[in-house]
């Protein structure tokens, strides 16, 4: 009875061990973050306009992100504050650098919902839909007013590859 019990024990911590290892073994594929941008606004006579977010800029809406080591950088946001959208997306160098990213966009959520200038729809927008997303070393911010858990889903999608 013993040897039988102690087998099953045995079993169980074996199969538990596979389980776990199992999981975090789980590679992301590796993304091209403008090709995957590209693809979000299937509709151009939908599509708001919009422009890169570089260097000045983008450390201007985003500030602590120049100082993280990064190795794909890919922002864009509209012309016109009337339409609440806006895509950034970067793959990290290091995985120790994720939480840091993630906290800077959560950030940008936060002023935005905080915005007495913004319009009521664009605050509601980023407030409801607004989304920081991670895969790995990729850390995303998602507010697509209307579309933002389609972008979501197919950037998951992309990640497992």
């Amino acid at each position: 009875m013993k040897k039988i019990l102690t087998f099953a024990l045995a079993l169980a911590m074996s199969l538990g061990m596979l389980t776990a290892c199992s999981n975090g073994a789980q590679k992301t594929a590796e993304v091209n973050l403008e090709e995957f941008y590209q693809t979000v606004f299937t509709d151009p006579a939908n599509a708001p306009a919009m422009m890169p977010l570089e260097a000045e800029m983008l450390e201007s809406f985003y500030p602590g992100l120049a100082e993280v080591e990064l190795k794909q950088t890919v922002a864009y946001m509209p012309m016109i504050t009337a339409v609440a959208c806006e895509i950034v997306m970067v793959e990290c160098a290091n995985s120790s650098d994720v939480d840091a990213v993630k906290a800077i966009f959560q950030g940008r959520i936060d002023s935005q919902v905080e915005n007495q200038y913004n319009y009521p729809a664009v605050t509601e927008a980023w407030e409801t839909e607004a989304q920081v997303v991670v895969n790995g070393n990729y850390v995303a911010l998602f507010v697509v007013s209307g579309m933002t858990e389609e972008v979501v889903t197919n950037f998951n999608a992309a990640c497992k590859g």
